[in-house]
């Protein structure tokens, strides 16, 4: 990566604590830290999410603040750098995560992200997305076990009236490193191909399969598919209205977020 050159780019800062964009046109980010977490959960109803794994993210990396908005992708289709014309459902576009969009559909907005930044970027593997989603607690959700009353966006989450359709970005209070949404909302595409369960790792992200794995749940499922262990498999050329986008930006050895905006 040509540092110094991105460096200059990290200069439109947003005014909300713990955020930077990688560059003026790009998604706000946060830095997740490294360490070592477990993957899957023993506990679980479904087998697809044993056996609880450790794993170990060995370097700090970035990770989209929030699911990616209709607004940021319509940056990069204006750039050319991704295709146009997905459909909003009539849920309006704005704020709301980008739906409808395929699994290279998803890898041409973050390879555009990176060429604004100068960073390598790319879709978090299962593990890096799962460890950023828990974000060091050991809990289903990171508020607890159970996903409660107007948490997020998920069936059988807001009350009595189920929701149809997606929630603007930042609808819900973030996680404690700083990452909205990642439970319920709209599922988000990882690189990783699907593996029937936890028994043997995954094949290396962008590797040619399929099915690739999405995490997050979302506003169509129980909240049961919502919890940060919880996952589930598309069709990497099928588009559907229930998932979306997170981007995750590698870091350089010695690199230091700037600080945000007051």
């Amino acid at each position: 990566m040509r540092l110094a050159a991105a460096i200059v780019l990290f200069c439109a800062l947003p005014a909300i604590a713990g955020e930077w964009r990688p560059c003026p046109q790009c998604p706000p980010m946060v830095t997740v830290p490294a360490g070592t977490a477990m993957m899957g959960d023993d506990k679980a109803r479904f087998a697809n999410e044993k056996p609880a794994v450790p794993v170990t993210i060995p370097r700090p990396f970035a990770l989209s603040a929030t699911e990616t908005t209709f607004d940021e992708w319509q940056a990069c289709v204006a750039a050319k750098a991704c295709k146009g014309g997905q459909d909003d459902h009539q849920w309006g576009k704005g704020k709301r995560p980008v739906i409808n969009v395929t699994w290279d559909d998803a890898r041409a907005f973050a390879a555009w992200v990176g060429a604004g930044s100068g960073l390598t970027c790319r879709l978090p593997g299962e593990a890096e997305w799962e460890y950023a989603a828990r974000a060091g607690t050991p809990t289903g959700y990171w508020w607890g076990e159970e996903a409660g009353d107007g948490r997020l966006n998920c069936r059988d989450c807001l009350g009595a009236e189920p929701p149809y359709g997606s929630r603007p970005a930042r609808s819900f209070p973030p996680n404690p490193w700083g990452l909205h949404e990642m439970n319920g909302n709209v599922w988000e595409w990882t690189g990783d191909c699907w593996t029937p369960d936890h028994a043997k790792p995954a094949a290396a992200t962008g590797s040619a399969c399929r099915d690739k794995v999405i995490k997050g749940g979302s506003w169509y499922y129980f909240s049961a598919m919502s919890r940060a262990s919880a996952r589930a498999k598309n069709d990497a050329t099928v588009w559907s209205y229930n998932i979306g986008i997170r981007v995750l930006c590698e870091l350089p050895d010695g690199f230091t977020p700037p600080r945000p905006a007051p």
